[in-house]
């Protein structure tokens, strides 16, 4: 998995140095001319460029991290002073070493893409090395066209124009929420219900933790670390009173009303006497437009070794939504107390015990 964050501003000022002398590097290629006299240029057109630095308008800066946080690549892009309205520069992306030739760029430029889009963005322009077949053959595959050049030009430019996004009018955003995580307590194992994809969980609680998840590649792609089993929660492979504690970081607003249910009860069943059941979820409004059919929920995750992780859950409206009671009150016919509920804007955060 590839997430986009936005840049701190420590490393705003390392990856503005960096794509200032990449681009004066590559200037100097393309033009026959001295490296030191191209960075003087980059240097002082940076000001007219980014009055505002990182909150300059018009322009976006981007770090790619994996699941775990490891940091992958950069991208920028934003407008010139004079283009055309709708038109962005895509004016550096940048994978380091390590991570090349794993779809890292792909993925980068496409979740760019789709913040473009929500800009009214339609063209992305770009600048390429000659020489640089990869690169060319990368933007390519992504729709990018050639725009004539002469003969045995150095530097080529290549224009894409953005499709509308389909799934846009069929959306409902939330606002963004923000959990903060302590260290797991208790002893013994974790069970982690829906632990694939950024796998919260498991960079919480590392070995304790046994993740299951219907789906093989949501755990291949989890980081490292906890136990990762591909399981059904409604019919888990445990005997009873295995777990002293369980898990589900926003997993059960997957799942469908009819089989929420089955997954408490099978919780339920594979706690110990007293054990508890640690829910963090979205409160989802009611489809008050059925042409509005998909929630997507923003949520920003600051784990206890102080890093974060921003990340997104889409899920299919449910009709008549789901409130701060909903959970309790399944989790409750299924033999639960509940200990807690607390309710941040649209962020739920729960504590079950098993009676």
């Amino acid at each position: 998995m590839v997430r986009l964050d936005r840049l701190t501003e420590e490393e705003f000022a390392r990856w503005l140095e960096l794509s200032a002398q990449r681009q004066a590097d590559d200037r100097a290629w393309v033009n026959g001319s001295d490296p030191a006299v191209e960075r003087a240029q980059v240097n002082a057109m940076v000001p007219v460029l980014l009055p505002n630095g990182l909150d300059s308008p018009g322009h976006a800066f981007r770090v790619a991290r994996d699941a775990s946080g490891e940091e992958l690549g950069f991208v920028w892009v934003g407008a010139l002073p004079d283009a055309p309205e709708g038109t962005c520069i895509l004016f550096d992306l940048f994978v380091h070493e390590p991570h090349r030739g794993r779809g890292i760029g792909r993925a980068i430029l496409e979740q760019t893409f789709d913040l473009l889009r929500a800009d009214e963005v339609d063209t992305v322009v770009l600048y390429v090395r000659a020489d640089n077949a990869p690169a060319r053959a990368l933007y390519a595959r992504l729709g990018f066209v050639a725009v004539d050049a002469p003969e045995g030009a150095k530097d080529l430019q290549m224009r894409k124009a953005l499709e509308p996004d389909p799934m846009a009018a069929r959306t409902v955003t939330l606002e963004r929420q923000h959990v903060t995580l302590g260290s797991l307590t208790g002893e013994g194992w974790v069970l982690d219900i829906g632990g694939g994809g950024e796998g919260v969980i498991g960079l919480v609680g590392g070995a304790r933790v046994v993740a299951i998840d219907r789906l093989k590649e949501e755990l291949v792609e989890a980081p490292a670390g906890p136990l990762k089993i591909v399981m059904d929660a409604r019919d888990l492979q445990f005997p009873d009173a295995t777990f002293g504690t369980a898990t589900a970081f926003y997993s059960l607003l997957y799942m469908r009303d009819e089989d929420l249910p089955r997954v408490l009860a099978e919780v339920h069943r594979v706690l110990t006497p007293g054990g508890r059941f640690l829910v963090w979820d979205s409160i989802l409004p009611p489809r008050v437009d059925e042409g509005k059919d998909v929630a997507v929920v923003p949520v920003t995750v600051a784990l206890p070794n102080g890093k974060a992780i921003s990340t997104g859950y889409g899920v299919r409206c449910p009709e008549e939504g789901r409130d701060a009671a909903y959970y309790p009150r399944l989790a409750e016919a299924a033999g639960f107390e509940t200990l807690c509920v607390d309710v941040a804007e649209q962020q739920i955060a729960i504590v079950l015990r098993k009676s």
